[in-house]
């Protein structure tokens, strides 16, 4: 099993991913609404998932940094890289759960919210979805810098014998 350090290249694409079809799936139900309640049920799982995801990748970059404060350059694009996603993760920490609520209120209160309201909310939450593909974008941007720009590669850790 690779060093947790190590699983940061490899966990960073799935929530990317995830959290990008997410509000295509949104917009799906929106479009097709025979459909709507099994899109969005899919889009609630992949934002929990992607949502998971991105904590985890968040925890493993952390560790990553340990190995990369080599010049004053690599330094200021790891915080750049750093700084990117722990706002993107607070982003995605008020989406994915608004989205939860935005999909239990009809079953919570046994009735559908009035048409125009319904489409209101959800235009408002595509935005807020939009503002965190951005900023997740963004942070991939960082990350992506590092590694083909700067050439900076997680190390494995020593071993202690």
């Amino acid at each position: 099993m690779p060093t947790w350090n190590h699983l940061h290249p490899a966990l960073v694409h799935f929530p990317i991913a995830l959290l990008l079809v997410a509000p295509l799936l949104v917009v799906a139900g929106l479009a097709w609404p025979a459909q709507r309640r099994g899109l969005h049920t899919a889009a609630l799982i992949l934002l929990g998932l992607g949502f998971a995801g991105l904590v985890l990748a968040l925890l493993s970059g952390e560790a990553v940094t340990r190995y990369a404060r080599a010049t004053a350059d690599l330094q200021a694009s790891v915080r750049d890289h750093e700084l990117a996603a722990q706002w993107t993760t607070l982003l995605f920490a008020g989406i994915c759960p608004a989205f939860a609520v935005l999909w239990a209120l009809p079953l919570l209160r046994k009735r559908p919210l009035a048409r125009a309201l319904d489409l209101g909310l959800m235009a408002l939450w595509l935005l807020l979805a939009t503002a965190g593909a951005l900023a997740l974008a963004r942070t991939a941007h960082a990350g992506g810098h590092l590694v083909h720009d700067l050439h900076t590669h997680a190390a494995p850790e020593p071993r202690v014998e």
